[in-house]
């Protein structure tokens, strides 16, 4: 029982590639993503009114709770950003390793040192991470998609982190009830922005659940499912880099669909550098 949490996790990195997969190519992914925050805030409400959990959350938890919810609104914008500018098999890998921000944070933050096999696993990473984003005639072409995704990457690891703690004191559904909620508002708020030139801006935010909502029912569904798993791991005290090390198996999987479904390019040269971003994870993890 003391491994079943790597389980939980090989699971959920099955299903994570699904979202950015199906949304890939939707002409309105903030607004798709919006929907598919939505989506989350149903899919919770509904889990804890069935298991008869409260919503309402202990005082102590809302800045866990807001922290978190700032990590994904960062973490889903500079996602779908990234992805609208480049290849899905270029920045996701970059947007998944996680694990490398959580070693700095807490090493920085939280007085975490580190073994030199640690310090190693993170240079394979940022090795392997730049071999797959670069692209002909330039490391950086689109240095924008790439600071994109690092942005994605950092607050990936601030709600990991967040979620972690927050799963030693309530159950998931409540808290991502609450936290989605935010999201939700957050990208919403985004969306409208981005067409304040526009005579109904907010239209926007509803454009891309009447275009494609099937789409983003799937991409919510497989992806609420994908993370209750993680939290479960969490639940179990599994550590949040370990947990999302042993996660960065979706990165090979994410460039074999990306491939394969997408038909995106150099699949070979990027499959390698994947599977070489995955090992300095691995290696992060378990030092």
């Amino acid at each position: 029982m003391d491994n079943f949490w790597i389980l939980l996790v090989l699971a959920s990195a099955l299903l994570h590639p699904f979202r950015d997969l199906t949304l890939k190519g939707v002409a309105h992914p903030v607004s798709c993503y919006v929907g598919v925050c939505l989506s989350w805030v149903i899919f919770a409400g509904a889990q804890a009114t069935l298991s008869g959990q409260s919503l309402r959350l202990p005082l102590s938890v809302w800045p866990l709770v807001i922290l978190s919810a700032l990590g994904l609104g960062f973490y889903y914008y500079g996602t779908l950003a990234a992805v609208r500018r480049g290849n899905l098999s270029v920045y996701y890998p970059i947007i998944r390793s996680s694990p490398i921000a959580i070693v700095i944070i807490s090493w920085l933050f939280l007085g975490q040192s580190y073994a030199w096999i640690t310090l190693a696993g993170v240079g394979l990473i940022i090795l392997a991470g730049l071999g797959i984003q670069k692209p002909p005639g330039g490391l950086l072409e689109d240095a924008k998609a790439f600071g994109l995704a690092v942005m994605a990457m950092i607050a990936s690891a601030v709600y990991a982190l967040a979620d972690a703690v927050a799963m030693q004191d309530v159950a998931a559904a409540p808290f991502l009830f609450s936290t989605y909620i935010l999201v939700t508002l957050m990208l919403a708020a985004a969306r409208s922005w981005e067409d304040r030139h526009l005579s109904e801006p907010f239209w926007g935010v509803i454009r891309g659940w009447q275009q494609a909502p099937w789409r983003i029912l799937f991409a919510g569904a497989t992806s609420y499912v994908s993370y209750l798993l993680i939290l479960k791991a969490f639940q179990l005290g599994a550590e949040t880099a370990a947990v999302s090390s042993v996660r960065q198996a979706s990165i090979p999987i994410s460039v074999i669909m990306a491939a394969v479904i997408l038909k995106e390019p150099r699949f070979l040269k990027r499959i390698g550098w994947a599977c070489l971003l995955a090992l300095g994870i691995i290696l992060v993890a378990f030092s």
